[in-house]
């Protein structure tokens, strides 16, 4: 009993969970269940009894549970992954976009620079020609040697200063050309840059979306999880109950064959299995209870059986009871004189009504799971004078 409620107060905080959309909530609630799911596998490694189907159960849960998460951390990452890739190729871009602004404004100045000098380059041309051409002719259409010469210095100065223009324009040409290729190869680079950009956007958002399935899935489970543990304690406080009523159970089948027995006759010596075949899954004497989860006096035989089968009477008698009784759900029992009687627990339904004179191998009623049973069987319990013995030494 102390086991139960210490197994029930764990519950009780393991269900105090709830989810909540926020991811950081979840996380923190996660923790927590799982603390609670923990402590309360601990609980019942250390009961005595077989309650591996509880532990099963939440094993499977915690199992999913670990899946998703798994999926969900696997997803999380790739998500972080590619907003990174995202914000380093959203830098490039910018880097990339601010270094074509800066060329396309060195091929405008470049541009502006040739324009000038292009234009020198004529007013020079057309002076030149405004001249006559060549320095020899025009020397004659001065009024002394001295200005022709001097006329001659002042060509050639120009036709010198045309020279150089004219180089720096080929070379203000050239540089645009090289300009021109780089801001070609930047916004190639830049189609590039954008195209990873859509890619690692699509498949961010993909990941967006596995991530927040994988959110609706843990807040899914979580939800499983609590409605589980509130089954596991409300199976527990149901079994509490059947406990507590187990003992006088046993004290008023006692006083039930005490006063309903008929005093005489002689008791058989040996029994009709009730089952044919007749496979005993449990014996007689101390055993630990599958659901109870601590060992306890098994009073009789669990004989292994299926839903509906028929039940004999193990020996010719009259029935004493026929009805609900208990933790033993559906049970005939019936006195064969002699102070013996046999009990016939768990049946599905009943064919022999209270007051019945039945003959060995009569029809009884059929197998069932009724009462405090984990599955279809039969309990069957051999009484001697009230006080339960091993029903195995009657069966030859």
């Amino acid at each position: 009993m102390k086991r139960l409620a210490a197994l029930l107060a764990g519950l009780l905080l393991a269900t105090m969970v709830s989810p909540v959309a926020a991811q950081n909530a979840i996380q923190d609630e996660l923790a927590e269940t799982a603390a609670e799911i923990e402590r309360l596998e601990a609980e019942m490694a250390n009961a005595e009894g077989d309650v591996s189907y509880w532990r099963n159960q939440i094993s499977g849960t915690n199992r999913r549970m670990s899946e998703i998460l798994s999926q969900l951390n696997a997803a999380e990452v790739a998500l972080a992954d590619l907003n990174v890739a995202i914000t380093e190729t959203q830098a490039s871009v910018s880097f990339t976009e601010l270094e074509i602004t800066q060329r396309e404004a060195d091929l405008e100045r470049t541009s502006g620079e040739i324009a000038v000098t292009h234009d020198m380059v004529v007013i020079q041309a057309v002076e030149l020609f405004k001249r006559g051409g060549g320095q020899i002719e025009s020397t004659f259409d001065f009024q002394s040697v001295q200005e022709a010469a001097v006329a001659v210095r002042y060509g050639s100065a120009v036709i010198e200063e045309t020279n150089k223009a004219l180089d720096v324009l080929e070379e203000l040409r050239s540089v645009q050309l090289q300009q021109v290729d780089l801001i070609e190869e930047q916004k190639a680079t830049l189609n590039e840059q954008l195209g990873r950009l859509d890619i690692a956007q699509l498949k961010a958002e993909e990941q967006r979306v596995i991530v927040e399935e994988n959110q609706r899935q843990v807040q899914a489970e979580l939800i499983n999880q609590k409605a589980l543990l509130q089954t596991v304690k409300n199976e527990i406080a149901h079994i509490e109950i059947e406990v507590e009523g187990l003992e006088a159970e046993q004290e008023a089948l006692v006083a039930l064959l005490a006063r309903e027995q008929e005093r005489g006759g002689i008791a058989p010596g040996e029994l009709f299995p009730p089952l044919n075949p007749s496979i005993i899954v449990s014996g007689y004497g101390p055993r630990l209870h599958p659901i109870l989860g601590y060992s306890r006096m098994h009073t009789g035989l669990d004989i292994d059986g299926n839903s509906g089968q028929e039940i004999s009477a193990s020996a010719s008698g009259r029935v004493i009871y026929a009805g609900p009784r208990g933790g033993y759900g559906n049970t005939i029992i019936i006195d064969h004189g002699g102070g013996l009687a046999t009990l016939y627990a768990h049946q599905s339904s009943l064919v022999a009504s209270n007051g019945d004179r039945v003959v060995v191998g009569d029809l009884i009623g059929y197998v069932g799971s009724t009462g405090l049973s984990t599955g279809p069987h039969l309990h069957f319990e051999v009484r001697i004078s009230g006080a339960h013995t091993d029903p195995a030494v009657y069966f030859g």
